[in-house]
């Protein structure tokens, strides 16, 4: 049920907005779930100052309002017709629609063969966060992005955009299934819709030929950097959705500048608000790749209306206005992040897993990913071939940006790099999983191209299947990618028994002391159980938690942590086995086989404790 349920929580709210206004095309199709998670957006705040909680009919009478109120509003906005008027009729239907079935097959194949099952656990880094975040929106119902800092961390400056969580939350009111299945559903429907219509998007809403967006969109789910490799890289599941709807937005927010739709407009400010909401370094590319497309047009086929652009700018900040606040107390903090993944290779090698969509260059003891030879002379051929084509310079300069802000951020440590890159968290993954979105329409143009000088569409037939062909739609190497996601770790069998007995032996109201570096921090996603160190992060020098992860054990000697046990009413401590990639086990809890901490309960990979001075 949730894999039917996601799609329709992703695309219904925006389909029905579209509807609302008479609007349609790829574009709208594949911005679709954009236009959901800015509506999302803008219910989040609205809520939150009303008291309104956050559940999936409080948010349908909200959609109802908005698509009243844009069906009122539809006689005096201007139509301009059909944007799309070759590929968004019978015959585009009939080219696309078959190449997004094919595409859909291969995301479908590649998850079949990475995902555990729709109950799986993912492994990774950010993981219990996100699946913490949905079960706080559900039981809560606060959707304050401010309010996550319940399952993240107590800090005055704390912000996390939570429109991911609330999509997440909407899924999981309107299925009952815990937060693993809800994440699973969203990335079958991502690998599987959201990508190759996204691709459908972008490509046809900027343009190009029936042929060449059949092509795109078929080598779209073969990409191992989007999303595949975000998934695995460290569960980077918000910006993997926003990057993946990019294309759309902008496609909306030209289709605004050049024809002047005001049923479009707020369509494209929404959408970018999507963006912003699930992920604001997606919007951060969204923003790069306006810039470039303004830049770089063909100004005698694309006049600049500069009232059209002011306009959509100044929209687009009243809808941000909500966050600006939180952004703002935030940036401080992700400009200033230094991750331990810095600055790990030569800018020669770097440059090899560019040009070879290998992904990043691997951590010391870690497998580089397969290159992908075939789709990577199609994508970089495209790109040559967009060099001459003026409405798709953009695209190379594009790949040519993020490609050196990757380069660049491996490479070397200097602070000007560091202040480039900041939007993304200083995060080599997050940069080189642009060049996709850009990359399956050059490789598709490409593939059209040849197939205009050799024949008709049993050619283009041919080109594809061939691909397909040599290459497996590199099934195979991304379903490995996505086992990766599931991979054994910190949350086994034994794990999961040990919290499921946590909730039978501690009553409520009693805290638990955890590691932030063991499954344990899944407990409240899994069981329902909150614990004192509710995620993975790593705390502020001198806070509660910093204190009681280093000095938790001595808590008969420690005065200030025996004054944090009494606050926190901490009653019991767990302590689990293996433990996440990278950590070791907390000094905190390192001594807890003595008095005055009694063994309650233990298996093979988790032991539970209780407090008894």
């Amino acid at each position: 049920m949730t894999v039917l349920v996601v799609p329709g929580v992703l695309w219904l709210p925006g389909l029905a907005l579209a509807t609302a206004v008479r609007r349609g095309g790829w574009a709208v199709l594949g911005a679709a779930p954009a236009l959901t998670c800015g509506l999302a957006g803008l219910a989040g705040p609205l809520f939150s100052l009303l008291g309104v909680p956050w559940r999936w009919w409080t948010f349908l009478l909200f959609l109802a309002a908005v698509v009243a109120v844009a069906a009122l509003a539809r006689p005096w906005l201007r139509d301009t017709g059909n944007a799309e008027p070759e590929t968004w009729q019978r015959k585009g239907f009939l080219t696309i629609g078959p190449a997004v079935v094919v595409a859909a097959a291969i995301g479908a194949v590649v998850v079949a063969l990475g995902m555990r099952g729709l109950d799986a656990v993912s492994q990774v880094w950010d993981m219990s966060f996100h699946g913490n975040a949905i079960q706080h929106l559900t039981d809560s119902g606060d959707p304050a992005p401010a309010g996550l800092a319940a399952i993240a961390e107590d800090h005055p400056d704390f912000f996390y955009p939570n429109g991911f969580h609330l999509i997440g939350s909407l899924v999981q009111g309107l299925t009952g299934q815990p937060p693993p299945a809800v994440l699973n559903g969203l990335v079958i429907a991502v690998a599987t819709l959201v990508v190759p219509l996204g691709t459908a998007a972008l490509a046809a809403g900027l343009g190009l030929r029936t042929g060449a967006v059949a092509s795109a969109v078929v080598v779209s789910t073969t990409f191992a950097n989007l999303p595949y490799l975000l998934w695995s890289y460290g569960g980077l599941y918000p910006y993997a959705l926003a990057l993946c709807l990019v294309g759309p937005a902008l496609a909306l927010a030209v289709r605004w500048l050049r024809t002047g739709d005001t049923g479009v407009l707020p369509m494209a400010v929404l959408a970018a608000n999507g963006l912003l909401v699930v992920h604001p370094s997606a919007a951060v590319v969204l923003a790069v790749f306006g810039v470039l497309v303004l830049l770089l047009r063909d100004r005698r086929d694309f006049p600049l209306d500069w009232a059209r652009l002011g306009v959509l700018l100044g929209l687009c900040v009243l809808v941000l206005l909500p966050l600006l606040g939180g952004l703002l107390r935030v940036t401080p903090r992700v400009a200033a992040f230094q991750p331990f993944w810095a600055a790990s290779s030569d800018a020669g090698t770097a440059l090899f897993r560019v040009l070879t969509l290998g992904g990043v260059v691997p951590q010391p003891g870690e497998a580089a990913p397969p290159a992908q030879w075939v789709l990577a002379v199609l994508v970089f051929g495209g790109l040559l071939v967009f060099v001459r084509v003026p409405a798709w310079r953009w695209a190379t300069a594009a790949a040519l940006v993020f490609a050196g802000l990757y380069v660049l951020s491996v490479s070397t440590d200097h602070a000007v790099t560091r202040y480039l890159v900041a939007p993304w968290w200083n995060d080599s993954f997050r940069l080189i999983a642009v060049l996709p979105v850009v990359g399956a329409v050059a490789a598709g143009y490409l593939l059209d191209e040849v197939r205009r000088r050799l024949g008709d569409w049993r050619v283009a037939v041919l080109l594809l299947a061939g691909y397909l062909g040599a290459t497996g739609g590199y099934a195979l190497a991304n379903g490995e990618r996505v086992r990766e996601v599931y991979r054994p770790g910190p949350v086994t069998p034994d794990v999961a028994a040990g919290l499921r007995r946590l909730t039978e032996i501690v009553p409520p109201g009693t805290a638990v002391m955890n590691d932030n570096g063991d499954g344990s921090t899944w407990s409240y996603g899994l069981v329902g159980r909150r614990t004192v160190v509710p995620y993975f992060g790593n705390y502020p020098p001198g806070s509660d938690r910093w204190v009681l992860l280093e000095k938790f054990d001595e808590v008969a000697t420690d005065p200030r942590v025996r004054e944090l046990v009494r606050r926190y009413d901490i009653g019991y401590a767990v302590v689990a086995t293996p433990l996440l990639h990278g950590k070791e086990r907390t000094p905190g809890l390192r001594e807890l086989d003595r008095p005055p901490f009694r063994l309650v309960y233990q298996n093979p990979g988790f032991r539970i404790y209780q407090l008894t001075g």
